[in-house]
């Protein structure tokens, strides 16, 4: 079930989001530029000077804005979970049957995620 694959992949993605957004010093992404990959302060990255009170959104060339997709690790990692999440359903072929595979999708996630976030993302 190729489905599966893409939810161990977003689980990791949505694991990636969490460890820089919430524990950014005790993980392995501290020795990592700090403006992109800190969620603390990352997310003023999609604003022209926030720091300095320019609140306005960078844009390019003046006419649309800048994708915050690109602005930081927590945006860029959020737009590739999802993306996975939709191929995996899109993909999505019953193995088990619909319920059982519910399930089994949902303990792969929490396993995967509870993994990466605690073991794999963690500084030792």
């Amino acid at each position: 079930m190729i489905s599966i694959l893409f939810v161990i992949l977003a689980s990791i993605c949505n694991a990636v989001m969490d460890a820089s957004s919430f524990h950014y010093d005790n993980s392995i992404f501290n020795k990592l530029n700090r403006k992109f990959w800190d969620g603390s302060i990352s997310w003023k990255n999609k604003y022209i000077d926030y720091d300095k009170g320019d609140k306005r959104r960078k844009k390019i060339f003046n006419i649309i804005n800048y994708p915050v997709q690109l602005t930081d690790a927590w945006h860029l990692f959020k737009s590739f979970m999802i993306i996975l999440l939709i191929i995996s359903v899109v993909l999505y072929k019953p193995l088990f049957g619909q319920l059982i595979d519910f399930i089994t999708m949902g303990v792969v996630w929490n396993l995967t995620f509870n993994f990466f976030y605690n073991v794999i993302f963690k500084k030792i």
